[in-house]
C-alpha cells in the first residue's frame, strides 16, 4: 500500500508544482516526500513487530546493529563508494548520480517506495540523489574517535530501537533536510556545544528546512535567531552563551530530536 502511495504522489507532482509559485510548490513537494517517507519508515516497522529500521548510514553502529539501514552509504569491498560527499577525504571511489541512487535502492525502506524522487528535495543541487537523513536517537547509534555515544551529550539510553519508545511521536523528528549530505545519522548533542563533531544545520526553504516526525506529519520549521540563520548559511556555530539560540532554535531541536 505504501509503494502504491509513493507512485501517487509521484504523479501527483506535477499537479503541485502547477498550484503556486514556485518557490513554495518545491517546499510542499518536500513536505510531501518527507510524508511518505515516514509512511514507509512506519510501514517497515509494522512489518517488523515495531523495531525501527536502522537510522544510520554506515557499518560502524554501536551496539551492532541487528537492523537493516534506511539507506546504504558506505563503501565496502561488495559496494564501493560512499553516497554523500566526502569521498575524497576517505579515499573511496567518487560516484556519480546514477551509481549513487543504486546504493540508495538497495537500503530498506525503498520497498515501501519504489521511486527514488521522493528521497530528494526538489531544491536539491542536480548531483544530490537524496537530501534526508535520520537523527541519531532514531536506532542510529554510532561511533567515532572511540565512541562517541560514550561521551556526554549523546545518551545512548534515549536511542529508540522500537515505536513504544517514542514518546510524544507528534514531537519527535524521523527525517530532515541537509544541504549537504554528511556521513551517517545527523548527529545534535543534548548539551550543544560541548562536542564540536555535531553536524551543522542547514537552510533550505526560506531561512528554514522540512521536517518529517514519527506521527506521519511534516511540517517547515524556520530558524528564529540569527546566529542559527548564519550557522546553517555555512557560518560558524552560535558563540556561547548566546541566550537567543539556547533558549529558541536549540530548545526546539532538543525537544525535536532528543525528546527532552
Amino acid at each position: 500500500m505504501v509503494a502504491l502511495a509513493c507512485v501517487a504522489l509521484v504523479l501527483a507532482q506535477v499537479g503541485i508544482i502547477n498550484a503556486g509559485g514556485r518557490e513554495r510548490s518545491k517546499r510542499e513537494l518536500c513536505l510531501a516526500n518527507l510524508r511518505m517517507l515516514t509512511a514507509a519508515w512506519k510501514a517497515y516497522a509494522d512489518d517488523n513487530a515495531g523495531k525501527l529500521v536502522n537510522g544510520g548510514q554506515s557499518p560502524s553502529s554501536n551496539p551492532a546493529p541487528t537492523e537493516p539501514y534506511w539507506c546504504t552509504s558506505f563503501n565496502t569491498p561488495a559496494d564501493p563508494g560512499y553516497d554523500w560527499d566526502w569521498n575524497a577525504a576517505f579515499g573511496a571511489p567518487v560516484l556519480n548520480f546514477e551509481q549513487r541512487v543504486e546504493k540508495l535502492k538497495k537500503g530498506a525502506l525503498y520497498k515501501y517506495c519504489q521511486d527514488v524522487i521522493v528521497f530528494r528535495c526538489p531544491e536539491a543541487d542536480k548531483d544530490m540523489h537524496r537530501t534526508y537523513v535520520m537523527p541519531t536517537p532514531m536506532n542510529a547509534a554510532w561511533t567515532m574517535a572511540g565512541g562517541l555515544l560514550g561521551v556526554p551529550g549523546y545518551p545512548i539510553n534515549k536511542v529508540a530501537k522500537n515505536t513504544g519508545q517514542i514518546a510524544r511521536p507528534n514531537e519527535r523528528i524521523v527525517f530532515l533536510e541537509e544541504k549537504i549530505l554528511t556521513p551517517d545519522a545527523f548527529e545534535f548533542p543534548i548539551d550543544f556545544p560541548s562536542d564540536p563533531l555535531c553536524d551543522a544545520l542547514s537552510i533550505v526553504h526560506g531561512n528554514g528546512i522540512n521536517f518529517g516526525f514519527a506521527d506521519g506529519h511534516a511540517e517547515y520549521h524556520q530558524w528564529e535567531c540569527q546566529s542559527t540563520i548564519t550557522w546553517a548559511s555555512g557560518g560558524n556555530p552560535p558563540p556561547g552563551p548566546d541566550t537567543c539560540f539556547q533558549t529558541k532554535d536549540q530548545a526546539w531541536l532538543r525537544n525535536a530530536i532528543w525528546g527532552e
